[in-house]
């Protein structure tokens, strides 16, 4: 449901509140507010621009479509890996759900982030494209094999478009924002269609939880103001609202209600003077996604149908790799390789972050005290996104914390300076001191024997330091039965020793 500007005796003629916000982009003002405060991708340092106000922060609408678009884009990645799903967002997705597995509302502590339509496709980790699913139900989906039937998949992202909409009416609701019946009417009319397509009791408990809470909330939503554009419709149907609400108060048959509910939303759309959106052609699907014009909902206002821009839409060439679809040899990482984008994607890159520069660790040399520069591989160049994220101060000399900068440590060369007694910051900061603590042997106890012979895992001195202890298996030093006389033989076993039994790693490198 789009969000319509708010009037001049607002904070601001083109500003949104965070619930207005929200409700515009399909994102909680929680989330709005974390990302005024952390970039959330890797290698770049866009952050959404906010304004605070006493109680709340506001937001340009230009400026808020502008970011929403942009974490549309392909997100970097590393070594061909996923973008990793920044921690803001992982909690937007786990709040979301609950806490719970969103099918089945359970094993909160194994749930993880999925991703609805795989994310070698997306190449982002917008929140609509995320879902909470436990580990079983998240490994099958990203496989395409979760449940029996291929119409599973289409259950997941549907719910999650209702669970959008849901969400969206509440944050109208707190808005004051018009258009909040609607939008509760719309994720019931969608859980009217998942619940007719269930398959399996966790589908059918899934869509019935929600749907109660959805119906709950529909009396709410009713606007009490004449100056509301709904206003009048809604009185109209004031009869048919009725018998909805005492449906969902009396003993519920939750399909009966849905059904009513979907029935009074279909009148009430025409009443209230809603059209087809004019990009998606009242589909609610636009080249494979929730269009964009319309959130999905494949309806619109006639005020809101006229201020959608249809040129925002069309495809033009990536401006980064000028529709060529590689960029230095590799997949263009603007426009994912594809060659062209839409023109509201292509406004948000900036190619000036692909500009190459020198390295500010080395200077544009490609050394840094005589060896590759560790910053930029030794290239001298960077694109100016990561030169623009390097900290100089990781990269100056600093004493070795562990020697305290003499190199030496209990008499020998320092194991962490390797006795040149400085390092990096970036890396003196990662130490542990903790980590260079002797501790008692966990093998001989600090006996300094074991089975009567010197210990072989602190070679008799009958302590370590912790991060040596950290790297123990107890289980190497369990003792097994001889392999070469498999405990058995009452004759001599040179191997054992005729002891019959051996340490585990002895035993294992033998076999």
């Amino acid at each position: 449901m789009k969000v319509p500007k708010p009037s001049t005796t607002g904070p601001g003629q083109d500003e949104l509140n965070e619930f207005q916000a929200a409700s515009l982009v399909g994102m909680s003002p929680k989330l709005l507010r974390w990302l005024t405060s952390y970039a959330p991708k890797q290698d770049s340092s866009r952050k959404l621009k906010a304004r605070k106000g006493d109680d709340q922060i506001y937001f340009e609408r230009a400026e808020l479509e502008g970011f929403n678009d942009w974490l549309k884009l392909p997100w970097p990645k590393k070594d061909g890996g996923r973008p990793p799903v920044p921690e803001g967002i992982r909690r937007e997705i786990q709040d979301e759900a609950g806490g719970e597995c969103a099918i089945c509302h359970a094993h909160a502590n194994s749930c993880e982030a999925a991703h609805i339509v795989p994310v070698a496709k997306t190449q982002n980790n917008h929140p609509e494209n995320l879902i909470w699913l436990c580990a079983n139900h998240h490994t099958k989906f990203d496989k395409h094999t979760y449940g029996p039937k291929a119409e599973n998949a289409e259950f997941v992202a549907s719910f999650k478009h209702s669970l959008t909409y849901y969400r969206r009416a509440l944050w109208q609701l707190q808005a004051k924002a018009t258009g909040q019946l609607f939008t509760m009417l719309k994720a019931c009319e969608s859980l009217n269609l998942q619940l007719a397509a269930a398959t399996t009791p966790d589908e059918v408990t899934t869509v019935t939880k929600l749907a109660k809470e959805a119906l709950a909330q529909v009396p709410n939503m009713a606007p009490t103001s004449k100056e509301d554009p709904h206003f009048g419709a809604f009185e109209a149907m004031s009869a048919e609202f009725k018998a909805l609400a005492d449906s969902s108060t009396g003993p519920q048959d939750i399909g009966a209600t849905l059904h009513l509910a979907a029935s009074v939303k279909a009148e009430f759309a025409q009443r209230a003077g809603y059209v087809n959106c004019p990009l998606c052609a009242g589909s609610g699907h636009y080249n494979g996604e929730d269009c964009p014009a319309c959130d999905g909902e494949a309806e619109l206002t006639e005020r809101d149908a006229d201020a959608v821009d249809l040129t925002r839409y069309e495809l033009i060439e990536c401006p980064l790799c000028d529709g060529k679809r590689t960029f230095r040899g590799c997949d263009c990482p603007a426009c994912g390789g594809d060659g062209d984008l839409e023109r509201r994607y292509a406004e948000q890159i900036d190619t000036r972050e692909w500009e190459e520069v020198d390295c500010p660790a080395c200077s544009g040399s490609g050394k840094l005290r005589g060896q590759d520069c560790p910053a930029c591989g030794g290239d001298g160049k960077l694109e100016r996104q990561q030169s623009d994220r390097i900290d100089l101060r990781e990269y100056e000399l600093v004493d070795c914390p562990v020697c305290k900068g003499e190199g030496r440590f209990r008499g020998e060369q320092c194991p962490a300076c390797g006795g040149e007694r400085e390092m990096d910051r970036r890396y003196a900061d990662g130490i542990d001191l903790r980590d260079y603590e002797r501790v008692e042997c966990p093998v001989c106890e600090g006996a300094r024997d074991w089975h009567g012979r010197p210990c072989p895992a602190c070679d008799g001195e009958g302590e370590l330091d912790q991060r040596d202890v950290d790297r123990i298996d107890m289980r190497d030093f369990q003792m097994v039965d001889c392999p070469a006389c498999e405990g058995r033989t009452s004759d001599y076993c040179a191997t054992c020793g005729d002891e019959r039994m051996i340490p585990r790693f002895i035993a294992e490198r033998l076999e």
